[in-house]
């Protein structure tokens, strides 16, 4: 029998880092993913001439120094063609665009023109989000085993705490809330409605529920580079893949794992293909949500991943929308990404009520003249399981998002070519999301953070990478994730 050091379940940036690293170290590793693309969630499909991206689309961590800069020259890998972003975002409130810009000058003018009245608190507040990021990053950047869970996690963290980190105290014991009341900025509708947009699209929560360092963390990621990737993130994805089987080891589509048990000193694992292979150690990158439904019952009771603790956490769905149009409806705008507030509902966070607009931005996406594009909402998942309102409610959903979009750009409706929208169904069905839950868990608390899943799992040699483990959600933080898993694998 063929027996692996290492089996990835699941190919997301997570597994795919998982095993390019430990491809590199000389593992002997096989990744299995259900579907026929590879990225999981910043995966790609294509139809009539479309390229879209399944979900994620903005690149982080390509700036010099970056998560994905290091881990490209560690590989020993060129970087794909992609475009740094100065101007990352238009944010559209019914009486103004707000820019958003990486350049930390430009966007303190922005906040001088757009809250011109609370300009040097803002700008105070953004000082502050700057300094906390940077001592994050410090700490994750290490890649530790959050929240430790044996006697070497423990002592992993010892270095990482000195005298600059322990300055993080503070923002680990207050939300995101709690520090705008310091710079008197709590009651300031509009740019409270701006800070919610942005974390709920990075954090998937608001201010208030958002712990303060998770909240700088993700503010401050923008500043440091984004960048739209030539072809989609999926190109990443394809090199990574392509890197793990040129190093000796394997990569299995449409080979979708069925159950995992131990038989002896090796997990056996199931395909739906009617293979059983044979591994030393497994990662999963199929989310802590299928954790149950995956492993046996011997497996799952070893482990502290509990399937009545894991669904009584809040988790988001995503209504989204993937779509053609005319290039000529957005000439007016030089941004490849856009943030709509609905001018009829302004105060709603999911559901329609903000959203996101992502605008292909090279000629691989669409043909001429026309423009790809993804449009996403965060979503309640409850209602998408109701059989008999669904249809309707998709309907009504497609139909409130291309309106809002329309409000903001005359035209757009009429320049449609193609739209495809789906909902938490549909990305159980493609991407295997149980009940469709993805971004990770939702922060409810400023203390929150403390109930993260960490890489290991309770059962040796079983490990979990993902946005349900540390460090989140995200397509940086679920291949740290991949990496801390690739890093104890190595080291146990």
């Amino acid at each position: 029998m063929q027996v692996y050091d290492t089996a990835i379940v699941g190919a997301g940036f997570g597994g795919l880092a998982a095993g390019a690293e430990l491809s590199r170290k000389g593992y002997k590793v096989a990744v299995f993913e259900a579907s026929n693309e590879l990225g999981g969630s910043a995966g790609k499909f294509e139809r009539e001439g479309y390229r879209f991206q399944s979900g994620a689309t903005v690149g982080m961590g390509f700036e010099p120094g970056g998560i994905f800069d290091r881990f490209y020259d560690s590989l020993g890998l060129t970087k794909p063609p992609m475009t740094l972003l100065d101007h990352i975002m238009d944010i559209h409130f019914p009486d103004r665009t707000v820019h958003y810009y990486r350049d930390r000058h430009r966007w303190y003018e922005e906040i001088d023109k757009q809250f011109p009245e609370i300009k040097e608190q803002v700008k105070a507040f953004y000082d502050e989000v700057f300094k906390v990021g940077e001592l994050v990053d410090r700490i994750v950047n290490k890649q530790p085993a959050f929240p430790p869970k044996t006697m070497k996690d423990w002592l992993d963290l010892l270095p990482l705490i000195d005298k600059e980190t322990v300055k993080l105290v503070p923002f680990m014991s207050q939300t995101v809330y709690d520090r705008l009341k310091k710079y008197k900025l709590q009651d300031h509708q509009l740019f409270v409605t701006f800070l919610n947009g942005e974390l709920m699209d990075s954090v998937q929560t608001s201010v208030g529920f958002c712990p303060a360092f998770l909240g700088y963390t993700a503010l401050q990621t923008f500043h440091k580079g984004a960048f739209a990737v030539h072809g989609g993130l999926a190109v990443v994805a394809e090199q990574w893949s392509d890197y793990i089987q040129q190093q000796g080891s394997d990569v299995f589509k449409r080979h979708p794992i069925t159950s995992i048990k131990k038989e002896g000193e090796y997990f056996k694992l199931f395909t739906k293909r009617e293979k059983v292979l044979y591994s030393k150690q497994i990662i999963l990158n199929n989310s802590v949500h299928n954790f149950s439904s995956v492993v046996d019952e011997e497996l799952r009771n070893q482990s502290y991943v509990g399937k009545r603790k894991e669904e009584k956490r809040k988790t988001w769905g995503a209504f989204i929308i993937h779509g053609g149009v005319e290039e000529s409806v957005f000439e007016s705008s030089d941004s490849f990404y856009h943030q709509f507030i609905d001018p009829h509902n302004p105060d709603a966070l999911h559901d329609g009520g903000q959203f996101l607009l992502s605008l292909s931005a090279d000629p691989l996406m669409a043909p001429e003249g026309k423009r790809s594009f993804t449009l996403s909402t965060h979503t309640h998942i409850e209602q998408w399981w109701e059989r008999e309102a669904y249809e309707e409610r998709k309907q009504l959903m497609t139909e409130q998002l291309l309106s809002t979009v329309n409000h903001y750009f005359n035209g757009f409706n009429e320049g449609l070519d193609i739209v495809l929208p789906g909902t938490p169904v549909t990305f159980q069905k493609w991407l295997r999301r149980d009940l469709g839950k993805v971004g990770g868990y939702a922060p409810e608390g400023r203390f929150s953070w403390m109930r993260s899943y960490s890489a290991r799992t309770g059962v040796p040699g079983l490990y979990q990478c993902g946005d349900t483990t540390f460090p989140g959600g995200g397509t940086l933080g679920v291949t740290l994730s991949g990496q801390i898993a690739a890093r104890l694998i190595d080291e146990d």
